[in-house]
C-alpha cells in the first residue's frame, strides 16, 4: 500500500518553498519575519518535510529549519501538479 500524500494548507506549502531556496535552511526569527508561527514548523515537523536544530551562538540559542529530502520532494511534485492543472489550458489559449 502506497502512503498517503499529506495535504498542507497555503502557509504550510509557502514555508517549505522558501525552506527549499536556502540550502543551509533559516532561522526561526527569520521565518518570524516571514510570518510563519510556531504551529505550522511543527505540522512541517511531524509530516516528516522539516527538522528544527537548536544551534549555539556566543549568546543565544538559535533554532534552524532545514527541509527534509521528502520536503523537497513534495515541494517538486506540488510544482509538477501546478504545471498540469486545470490553468494549463488558460496558458496555452494565451499563446
Amino acid at each position: 500500500m502506497r502512503p498517503r500524500k499529506r495535504r498542507l494548507g497555503g502557509e504550510q506549502r509557502r514555508a517549505l518553498r522558501l525552506l527549499a531556496c536556502n540550502p543551509f535552511g533559516a532561522t526561526e526569527a527569520i521565518m518570524h519575519v516571514h510570518g510563519f508561527t510556531l504551529p505550522i514548523f511543527a505540522k512541517l515537523v511531524r509530516a516528516g518535510l522539516a527538522t528544527v536544530q537548536s544551534e549555539t551562538g556566543k549568546a543565544i540559542a538559535v533554532g534552524r529549519i532545514r527541509i527534509t529530502e521528502a520536503g523537497r520532494r513534495w515541494v517538486e511534485d506540488a510544482g509538477k501538479s501546478e504545471r498540469r492543472g486545470p490553468n494549463r489550458w488558460k496558458e496555452f489559449w494565451r499563446g
